[in-house]
C-alpha cells in the first residue's frame, strides 16, 4: 500500500512536470493545426534546445533559465531556415513528403548528437538557491516549482501573442482559411516560416527546463515526441487551453502510474493515454478546427 503523502507528493510534482509537457506539446500543436504538418523532428530539436541549454551551463556557466532564451532563439531560427530550405519545397506534394523530410531530419539530428555528445546522459542545475515546500507530508521539488512557473509564462505568452497581436491574427486566419488569408493579403508563406520557428523554439525552451529536471541523451527524442503526441491528442489540436490541460493530465498520470508501476513503465503509460484518448475521444477535451484559440 502506497503511502497518502506519496500519492499526493506524486499528484503534486506531477503537475508541476505536466507544465513543461504542455510547452513542449503547443509547438507541435501550432504547426500541425495551422500548417497540417506532423513534425516527426520535434521531440529531437526538444533534445536540441537541451545540448543548447546545457553547451551554455558547461561552457560558460549561464544559468539555465537564461540558457533557456538562448535555446528557443537558437531553435527558432533553425525552424524557420527548415521551413525555407526543406519544407517549402514538399509542403503541397502529398502528404507522405513533409513525413519524409522530418523523419529523416530526426534521425540526423540523433546522429549528429550521439557523435557531437557521446551517449552519456547530461543535465543543468537549476541555478536558484532555494528548498524543497513541504505541503501535508508532501514534498515539492524547487526545480519543478520554477520550471513550472516559466511553463505558466511561456504559454500565456504564446496565448496573448495569437490572440492580440497582428502577426497572431493572420497566423489564426491562416489556420482557418489560407485561401481566404491570401485574400486578404497576407503572406502565408511568411506565416508558415514564422509557426514553424515558433514551434520549434518552443520544443528549444522546453527541452532546456527539461535539462533541470532529468538526464538528457540524444536518444530522448521519440520519447518526448510520443509525450508531446500524447498531449495534444489530449487537449485538442488548436487549443491552447487544451495543450495545457493535457500537459497536466499525462504529468500527473506518468508520476502516479510510477509510483505504482516503476520508472520504467514512463513512457508506455504515455503511449497508452495516446492510444485510449484516439479511441474514445478522438477530438481532444477542447479540440478546435482554428489555430491558438
Amino acid at each position: 500500500m502506497v503511502a497518502s503523502d506519496l500519492i499526493l507528493e506524486a499528484l503534486l510534482n506531477g503537475l508541476l512536470l505536466g507544465g513543461i509537457y504542455a510547452v513542449a506539446a503547443l509547438g507541435l500543436s501550432l504547426v500541425f493545426g495551422i500548417m497540417d504538418i506532423v513534425n516527426l523532428a520535434h521531440g529531437h530539436m526538444l533534445m536540441v534546445g537541451a545540448y543548447v541549454a546545457i553547451f551554455l551551463f558547461t561552457t560558460f556557466n549561464i544559468t539555465p533559465i537564461i540558457g533557456m532564451i538562448g535555446a528557443f532563439v537558437v531553435l527558432f531560427a533553425l525552424g524557420m531556415a527548415l521551413q525555407r530550405v526543406l519544407l517549402e519545397r514538399v509542403v503541397g506534394e502529398g502528404i507522405e513528403q513533409p513525413i519524409i523530410v522530418l523523419f529523416g531530419l530526426a534521425l540526423m539530428l540523433q546522429s549528429i548528437g550521439r557523435i557531437w555528445v557521446g551517449s552519456d546522459a547530461q543535465a543543468t542545475d537549476i541555478g536558484i538557491p532555494g528548498e524543497a515546500i513541504d505541503i501535508a507530508g508532501a514534498s515539492l521539488s524547487f526545480p519543478r516549482m520554477v520550471t513550472f512557473a516559466i511553463s505558466i509564462l511561456l504559454i500565456l505568452g504564446t496565448w496573448a501573442f495569437l490572440k492580440f497581436t497582428t502577426t497572431g491574427l493572420a497566423i489564426r486566419a491562416t489556420a482557418q482559411n489560407n485561401s481566404a488569408a491570401q485574400y486578404m493579403g497576407i503572406d502565408t508563406d511568411n506565416i508558415y516560416v514564422l509557426t514553424l520557428g515558433l514551434g520549434t523554439g518552443l520544443a528549444g525552451a522546453a527541452g532546456a527546463l527539461l535539462s533541470m529536471l532529468f538526464p538528457i541523451t540524444p536518444f530522448v527524442g521519440w520519447s518526448y515526441l510520443l509525450k508531446a503526441f500524447a498531449v495534444v491528442v489530449l487537449g485538442g489540436v488548436g487549443s491552447v487551453a487544451g495543450t495545457l490541460v493535457g500537459g497536466l493530465i499525462l504529468g500527473v498520470s506518468e508520476n502516479v502510474g510510477v509510483l505504482y508501476l516503476g520508472g520504467g513503465f514512463r513512457d508506455i503509460i504515455s503511449f497508452s493515454i495516446f492510444v485510449l484518448v484516439l479511441l474514445v475521444r478522438p477530438h481532444g477535451l477542447f479540440g478546435s478546427s482554428g489555430g491558438g484559440e
